[in-house]
Formats: structure tokens, sequence, C-alpha cells
């Protein structure tokens, strides 16, 4: 016979090769346990084993990607071959979710996105789920989705934050294979139309004055300290109670540029209790645990209230602020101090003086006797 390594003539009942040594003797491979989709198990890097299940596969990126489903742990290899049987029978037993369970499993992960961006997704979340918590994802149709933006969203904002929100959500079920489209894609959001800010007159801050004393409502009670600070609405959610020096009168606060970040904000007399007041709703901050979108929707209920004007929102209030210093002669190096801004250039932007109160100052011109 031949060597089966070598090829060379060796006796028939040879057990080894004569010239090179290799036993003779065929080895069976071991049968094949689990056939073709039953699933498999590995050893883990610790030296425990996992048994995993292919779900099925689907595009990612213009890529190929396998949807996978597996356990970690099994202290033997038999033990995560016999959990493989459970795994399968956990593929097969779902085919709906609905958006409320898809909800609970994104909230896992929302731990790393920034608080602002956890504050507008909870909103967005309150404002739907009534909707359409109940319902499985699959079910949902586009011009549904489409209505449910339009209905429960107060702004551009909110409505945006809606549709990232629910497309987080189709995302997983997609992952999981509960649905094949990420129909949130296609809501529509209304056009945002840029314009110059308004301005608060000063009849309508002394009627959320009056409203405030006359109830302690802590929504005019923050619009008047942001009135009176020039503060943004961001700025508001995250100065904490540890940075407010009431009997120094002055907190650290600030956002965007690095001027305007951890700068001195002044607090005038008349605010100081107003601080107080606010602080003692939240012990940890100015508007702790409410978020920029929760000030806009009070502050929306509030303005139909005292009958204000639509177009005076939260961000008025510094322009205000800006334009009020302006009219009462401030010096241009300590207005740029007090609104933190880089340059001088940005806080004229800010100022939005009047025909009237302009035409006062160029009538300061003389003419000559």
């Amino acid at each position: 016979m031949l060597c089966i390594k070598c090829g060379k003539e060796i006796q028939n009942d040879a057990v080894f090769c004569a010239y090179c040594g290799k036993r003779q003797e065929k080895t069976e491979r071991a049968k094949r346990t689990r056939g073709n989709g039953l699933g498999s198990v590995y050893k883990m890097p610790a030296g425990t084993w996992a048994a995993e299940i292919t779900l099925g596969w689907h595009m990612e990126n213009g890529t190929l990607k396998r949807k996978r489903r597996r356990k970690y742990g099994f202290k033997t290899k038999k033990a995560a071959i016999e959990y493989l049987t459970e795994l399968r029978a956990q593929g097969e037993k779902r085919t709906q979710i609905t958006v409320s369970e898809l909800h609970e499993m994104w909230l896992d992960s929302s731990d790393k996105l920034s608080k602002s961006k956890q504050d507008a997704y909870r909103i967005a979340w309150e404002k739907i789920k009534d909707g359409v918590g109940y319902r499985p994802i699959e079910e949902l149709t586009v011009p549904e989705l489409q209505e449910l933006t339009d209905e429960a969203g107060t702004s551009y904002y909110t409505k945006r934050d809606i549709k990232t929100l629910l497309s987080h959500l189709y995302k997983l079920a997609i992952r999981d294979d509960y649905t094949d489209k990420n129909r949130a894609q296609y809501i529509q959001l209304p056009t945002l139309e840029t314009q110059e800010r308004e301005i608060f007159t000063e009849q309508e801050i002394e009627r959320i004055w009056r409203y405030y004393t006359a109830t302690g409502d802590i929504t005019a009670c923050r619009m008047l300290i942001m009135l009176y600070t020039g503060i943004r609405p961001g700025e508001l959610t995250q100065i904490r109670a540890e940075n407010i020096h009431i009997d120094e009168q002055w907190m650290i606060g600030g956002i965007k540029t690095e001027k305007g970040k951890r700068r001195k904000i002044i607090l005038p007399d008349c605010i100081l209790p107003l601080i107080e007041h606010s602080l003692s709703k939240s012990r940890e901050g100015l508007l702790a645990k409410y978020g920029k979108n929760s000030l806009y929707d009070a502050w929306n209920a509030l303005r139909e209230e005292l009958h204000l004007r639509p177009e005076l929102t939260p961000y008025c209030c510094r322009h205000t602020y800006v334009t009020r210093l302006t009219a009462l002669k401030v010096s241009p190096a300590m207005l740029q101090e007090l609104a933190g801004h880089e340059d001088y250039d940005t806080t004229l932007d800010y100022t939005h003086l009047s025909v009237k109160e302009r035409l006062i100052e160029v009538n300061r011109l003389q003419h000559p006797a």
C-alpha cells in the first residue's frame, strides 16, 4: 500500500511509514452534534462559555449584518449547549413588540446622553406615550406618526425631539427584527423660521411682576430672573445651588464661548427674593429636574393667560436685558461684560432700540445758533 502522507510503497499491514513515520490509521472526524442553524457555543477569555444563535440578517450601511441572541457565563460547554434550545425558543416566540417596550429598552442606554437631551426626550415621550405606547411598532403608519407629531408637539423643537426619539426606537426594532423600516424618518417637521428677536416692553414686564407678586408663580419667577440677569434658558437649567452666592449678589454659570462659560452673573437687588424662591422649589439649582423644554411649555401657558404677544419667548429675556441696559447708557465695555460676549459686535446684535429711542439720541445734535 501507499503511505497516506509521503505516497511511498510500504507493507500492507504497516502501522507507521518506514520513510516518513506517519501513522497509517485514518482518524474519523467527530460526528456533528448540531446541524446548521441550531446555534453554536464558544469559550470566553475569562474561561466561561457562551451560547449563541442566529436570528437572521439585515443590511446596515450597505453591509449585511447578522442578528444574534447570546447568553454568557456558563461554567461548562455542556451547559452552554443545553441552553441553545432555550435561546431558539426565545427567538421564535416573539413576533411583535410595543412602543413602550422599546422605550424601556432604549432607556437602558440613554444615560450616555447629556442631561439636556435626556430631559428633551423624556418630555417627548410624555407627549406621545398615551397615543402609541401600547401599539406594536410594526402596525404604526407614516400618516399616524405625522398626525401624532403634529398634535403632540407644541413647537418645532418638541416635534423634532419626538421624531428623533421615535427614530431611536425604530432602530432597536430593526435590530431585533420586529420591523424592517424606520417610518419615523418620513415625519415632516415645520419650517424653522429665523426672525429678529422681540423684546418685552416695560408694560409687559410690569404685568409679569404683578402676576408673580399676586400668585408666587414659579414660571413668572424664572422669567423675571432671566429678564434681570440676562441668562439664557439653557444656562438657567445648569446653574447649581452651590454656585449661587446670594450675599455677594452673583452666581457662576454660562455656556457657549469661553468668556461666557463660568462667568460671574450679577444679581440686582430686586431679584434676590426670586432667586431664593426658585431655590426653595428645587434645592439642586434654579431649574433642576425640569429642563429647557418644560420651561418653554410652562411659559407658553402663562403667556396666554397674561395675554402677552406670542412672539415673546424665554430667550427674548436676554435680548430685553441687553436692550434695557443700553437705553440706560451702560458703557459698551460693561455691557459686553454683563452679557458675557467675546466681542462687542455680538452685544450689538442683542440691542433692539426703538426708532423713538434712537431719535432721542440723534436729536442731541443741535443746530448751531
